[in-house]
């Protein structure tokens, strides 16, 4: 075994692998699944089964390790380069790990491999042109429920069954809304996984390049699958060394389509050894003892009997209040208490069922000069100099990516809308790329004068950024292109003020950053990185963590963990509530609870919009262990 790469080394500092834990590290031979509860050090698992591999010999590029977040897999990597020394450019999301394949194999679907991986609000552009294109009344239907409903069906297993269930003119306009999408040189988000395992089912030899590329494939949060992404994952870990890790009991994404059936699936399906981690690490024994006590009340589940590994009791409370703002105002009064304690603000998180309770908190915090994150604030991948410099570099890679190449004559000074408009009616009279369309419109001189002159500039540049892929790093070839094309004078221009200027230019520092990092964990490949990023900018968020008390909702909560959680909101028909299921609203609390590594505030509200809501009966679930000072 390589040297860093010892199994008995530790989580969180000094604690040896557990005797679960290494087993999990060892077993070899047999297909894995690996049931980890909360705080019982599965990513550790993980990453100390990918070093053992390579210390036993493994080429590191001949392991797939698929988790369902960039911060999950960046994580990964990070883990896995500090124990072997070693890059694996194969820890991906599972979106990402498609992406990538497509990038190789989606031209046989008739597809431009240079696809653009098209957001929410482009795929809803083209949606709407493909119900004005039908002649259907846009007024009549409802487009939010259309996109959900070709979101479901590419998430099943048997899409093509579902399509045809559906009613007039739904699958006529699925079929348009694909047709114009590829004519675009595009595929939406759900794309990734549905035409990735459509290539995998049509083409056997397709199949059987793909599967050899890896003798080993690790899965993460397996139960956070829905059917599609299982059979993606069943069809690549045939014939060879597969684990999947994950938490039944956690299965919250049931609106994404996952269900934690796929843990039953994969048991029927590979027969695994099942390996239970159930040591917890991060509760202390009152929550952990309130969270079994809660989920034990879901029938359909796998018994893990989590035990205690920390000293420590914590702490529970449970607070009733008679309306949503004296509970607001206890939260920040105890927030600051907890502050006074030395308590940073990085470590309080605030978790709500919905959007609106969460509001109603952050403006008590607001009222006490409390500062927080904000809900809702704009994502950092939507950022407009964010978003330029993506498309540069996007152009500069897949000169046929043609959304990118748009975003890049729109900057340039002297190619007006009318041009582009020129440039898109070649496009598509011809059938081909916008950048083909561009050379042709050269070519033909269909453009004259200062635009045709500004065209060619553009290309030009862009062609001589090219060969410079091969000898810079992402963040220089980023610094290379904003030299070419005067970036900083354009971010001169859209600013309002030095302050803002220098905001925009720390933003494309932090994009630098980010490229940095994901070379030093993935290796050097310019697409992956583009694929990783376009992924990214369609889920949302930030790369940096700002300061303040957290706000998020409990669905966004899964993976996080803090010293001090305060749980609001928890009467009936919020959680559970009225339309959820009753055993995923279940686990929904016990992973909003199970996010506390010392203190747990669960509160409620009596009166709820002019209305009597009485306590969530899950607390009473949990309330045989709670103190008589907590029983309110």
């Amino acid at each position: 075994m390589l040297p860093g790469c010892d199994v008995t080394a530790c989580e969180g500092g000094g604690l040896l692998l557990n005797d679960e834990q290494k087993e999990a590290v060892l077993t070899r031979d047999v297909p894995l699944l690996i049931l980890a509860g909360p705080g019982t050090g599965k990513t550790e698992t993980i990453a100390h089964r990918i070093a053992a591999l390579i210390g036993e010999g493994e080429d590191p590029e001949k392991i797939l390790a698929i988790t369902f977040t960039n911060k999950a897999s960046q994580a990964m990597r990070d883990r896995v380069l500090s124990l072997t020394g070693k890059r694996l450019s194969w820890i991906r999301t599972i979106h990402g790990t498609c992406a990538q394949l497509l990038r190789s194999h989606i031209h046989k679907l008739g597809y431009n491999t240079a696809f653009n991986i098209a957001s929410m609000e482009y795929s809803n552009k083209i949606l709407k042109e493909v119900i004005h294109g039908m002649g259907l009344n846009e007024v009549s239907l409802d487009l939010s429920e259309i996109t959900r409903t070709i979101a479901r069906i590419k998430s099943q297993a048997k899409p093509e069954e579902q399509l045809a269930s559906e009613s007039h003119p739904f699958p006529e306009i699925f079929s348009a809304y694909q047709a114009k999408m590829r004519s675009q040189g595009c595929i939406d988000f759900n794309d990734l996984v549905y035409l990735c395992l459509k290539i995998l089912k049509e083409d056997p030899a397709t199949l059987a390049e793909v599967r050899n590329q890896w003798r080993h494939l690790i899965i993460d949060e397996v139960q956070d699958c829905d059917l599609a992404q299982y059979q993606l994952i069943s069809h690549l870990g045939r014939e060879r060394g597969i684990a999947a890790v994950g938490d039944d009991d956690q299965s919250i994404y049931s609106f994404r389509s996952s269900t934690p059936e796929v843990i039953a699936l994969f048991v029927a399906d590979f027969s695994p050894k099942i390996i239970t981690l159930k040591k917890s690490y991060r509760l202390p024994r009152v929550l952990l003892t309130a969270a079994r006590s809660l989920i034990k009340n879901n029938l359909s589940r796998y018994e893990k009997e989590l035990c205690c590994a920390q000293e420590s009791e914590g702490h529970l409370e449970v607070r009733g209040f008679g309306s949503e703002s004296e509970e607001g105002d206890f939260v920040a009064k105890e927030i600051l208490t907890l502050q006074v304690r030395g308590v940073p603000s990085n470590e309080i998180a605030i978790l709500g069922r919905r959007h609106a309770p969460l509001a109603i908190v952050e403006a008590s915090l607001k009222r006490w000069n409390i500062p927080c994150r904000k809900m809702g604030e704009r994502s950092f991948y939507d950022l407009r100099e964010v978003r330029d410099m993506m498309a540069l570099i996007t152009a500069i890679a897949l000169p046929e990516n043609s959304p990118a190449l748009e975003r890049i004559f729109k900057l340039a000074p002297g190619i007006t809308t009318r041009s582009i408009d020129l440039l898109e009616d070649i496009a598509e009279q011809n059938e081909v790329s916008l950048f083909r369309a561009a050379e042709l419109a050269i070519e033909h001189q269909y453009l004259q004068g200062e635009a045709s002159k500004s065209l060619q500039e553009v290309l030009t540049r862009l062609d001589q950024l090219r060969p410079r892929m091969e000898q810079l790093c992402i963040s220089d070839l980023m610094r290379a292109a904003a030299k070419e094309f005067d970036t900083l004078s354009h971010l001169q221009k859209i600013s309002r003020g030095p302050s803002d200027y220098e905001k925009r230019l720390g933003h494309l520092k932090d994009l630098a950053q980010m490229a940095d990092q994901f070379e030093l964990s993935s290796g050097p490949s310019l697409t992956n990185f583009i694929n990783e990023m376009a992924i990214a900018a369609i889920q949302g968020g930030s790369p940096k963590e700002k300061g303040g008390i957290r706000l998020i909702t409990l669905h966004g909560a899964k993976g996080l963990e803090f010293r001090v959680v305060f749980l609001i909101g928890a009467f009936q028909g919020n959680i559970p509530h009225v339309k959820g299921n009753l055993e995923e609203e279940r686990r929904l609390m016990y992973v909003g609870v199970t996010r506390a590594k010392e203190r747990l505030y669960i509160t409620h509200a009596r009166y709820v919009q002019n209305e009597v809501r009485q306590r969530s009966y899950f607390v009473d679930e949990m309330g045989r262990m709670l103190s008589p000072r907590s029983q309110v």
